[in-house]
């Protein structure tokens, strides 16, 4: 029988290792993930950096400093996975099946940045074991704004994405409401998946800011007008709902009160990437049981677990 254990790997700690373990944890950067075969082993990539960067401290970490990142895939990783960090500092382990935070780590740094190897697949350790450690500096360790000391190395931007965050939050209070519908409501999903997507490693500040303003504009446009879209005056029962209104009127936008995967009507997990606790789906209002496990439907053979669904 397959035993789940969680693993909350927490992104953003202030570590003293050196010391007894007391950690301060950023719980808005916690993400949730599955351990594999029985949640006994996990897949570690190590790296050297290429060259010496600087973190936001003003500390230079030199070429050659030792970093590491870890996923808990039943299959071997690809061995480049660009929207995933290094850590400069990790250390892993707990007890079998516990639900409390067991890998701490930080100091979030590029592949691109990285001479990385191969991966390489170990036992979930059952004490604490220290992977590696570069700093224990709380600037650098929630941070990914690390540069290349020599400004002739290829450089990954790092953009501010604070202003991003307020103009996202704005647009979530929006989507919360039910007059929220039709082409506003589509407006919302295209804005989430954008949003997602330029809080990766490497987008440029330009990027973001070009976003920043699309959702600005959009939320000025809905206090002015109370709709996102010039001239949407969708009310959910125009001519596209057809005869499946009675179908639609079921289906209803819910928020993740943490990160999902996707699955396939036979439980097969889709990918490796997560849903973004705090983002908004569609659901078709119908539960389903696959596995065992209670399931909403939000498209053509994509299912989250209900259970990741706020009430």
């Amino acid at each position: 029988m397959k035993k789940n254990k969680r693993i909350i790997f927490a992104t953003i700690a202030a570590l003293s290792l050196a010391a007894p373990m007391t950690a301060v944890f950023n719980f808005d950067n916690v993400q949730t993930v599955s351990a594999n075969h029985q949640g006994t082993k996990v897949w570690l990539q190590y790296g050297t950096l290429k060259y010496a960067l600087k973190g936001p401290s003003g500390r230079v970490y030199p070429a050659g400093t030792k970093v590491v990142r870890e996923l808990s895939n039943d299959d071997k990783p690809p061995i480049s996975l660009p929207a995933r960090p290094f850590y400069l500092t990790l250390l892993i382990g707990g007890l079998p099946g516990m639900q409390t935070l067991q890998d701490e780590g930080g100091g979030e740094i590029a592949q691109a940045y990285v001479n990385y190897e191969d991966w390489h697949e170990i036992d979930y350790p059952s004490d604490d074991v220290v992977l590696v450690q570069n700093t224990e500096d709380y600037t650098d360790l929630a941070s990914s704004d690390f540069h290349p000391v020599d400004s002739n190395n290829p450089n990954v931007p790092c953009a501010n994405l604070n202003a991003l965050e307020e103009a996202y939050a704005d647009l979530t209070r929006i989507a919360g409401k039910s007059s929220v519908v039709g082409q506003d409501r589509e407006k919302i999903y295209r804005f989430t998946d954008r949003y997602n997507a330029a809080k990766a490693m490497g987008v440029p500040q330009s990027t973001v800011d070009a976003l920043t303003k699309e959702i600005n504009d959009a939320v000025a446009n809905y206090k002015k007008t109370g709709h996102l879209v010039s001239g949407n005056s969708d009310s959910g029962n125009n001519s596209n709902s057809g005869s499946s209104t009675s179908k639609k009127s079921k289906s209803r936008v819910v928020r993740l009160r943490k990160a999902s995967y996707r699955y396939t009507h036979k439980g097969k997990r889709v990918s490796k990437k997560l849903l973004k606790k705090g983002s908004y789906v569609k659901i078709n209002g119908k539960t389903y049981r696959i596995k065992g496990k209670t399931f909403y439907r939000i498209g053509k053979n994509r299912y989250i677990r209900k259970v990741n669904v706020a009430k």
